[in-house]
């Protein structure tokens, strides 16, 4: 799936404009308990989202789904646990790779303090946590907060993403 407004496209990498962001770089927002730092985005010409996700230990979702991104996971450091549509549980370590197709239930739990690539095509994820999120006025993890379930689950709804409740188990 990729942007064929030519709104979206306009800037892309179709037209030549190339993205780059060095380390530390790229839109910082305090998303939950994580720490998100945009890297790609269809606002930045991009055909796909891509995000850098720095989570403390004992982060998680809800088990949801995301009714037209394709979801991938790429684990840099910690580990959590994937939990997956009929019943998979997966142990995900640096170096591990996980697609989920658009329609597939899933939610994960950290093991410990985990940082990830998450790559959304396209980049409804991305505008999701944008639009739940605020602007990072520093660039490590948010103070702990209570969250807003009915917030959250308004603002994945229009994302369409889907909240189904707790992890299993």
């Amino acid at each position: 799936m990729h942007a064929t407004n030519p709104q979206q496209r306009a800037g892309s990498c179709e037209t030549g404009t190339p993205i780059v962001h060095a380390p530390g770089e790229g839109d910082a927002i305090w998303f939950l308990d994580n720490f998100i730092t945009v890297k790609a985005s269809v606002r930045d010409g991009a055909r796909f989202g891509l995000i850098e996700n720095s989570m403390p230990e004992g982060s998680h979702t809800p088990f949801h789904r995301h009714h037209d991104d394709d979801e991938s996971f790429y684990i840099l450091e910690g580990v959590m646990t994937l939990f997956l549509e009929g019943g998979k549980v997966v142990e995900a370590r640096p170096g591990t790779f996980v697609r989920i197709p658009h329609g597939v239930a899933h939610g994960f739990r950290t093991k410990t303090a985990l940082k990830m690539l998450v790559l959304s095509d396209p980049d409804g994820f991305v505008e999701f946590v944008r639009d739940f999120g605020v602007e990072a006025p520093r660039r490590e993890w948010p103070p702990a907060v209570e969250f807003d379930v009915p917030r959250l689950t308004a603002t994945a709804a229009r994302h369409r993403i889907e909240i189904l409740g707790p992890l299993p188990g």
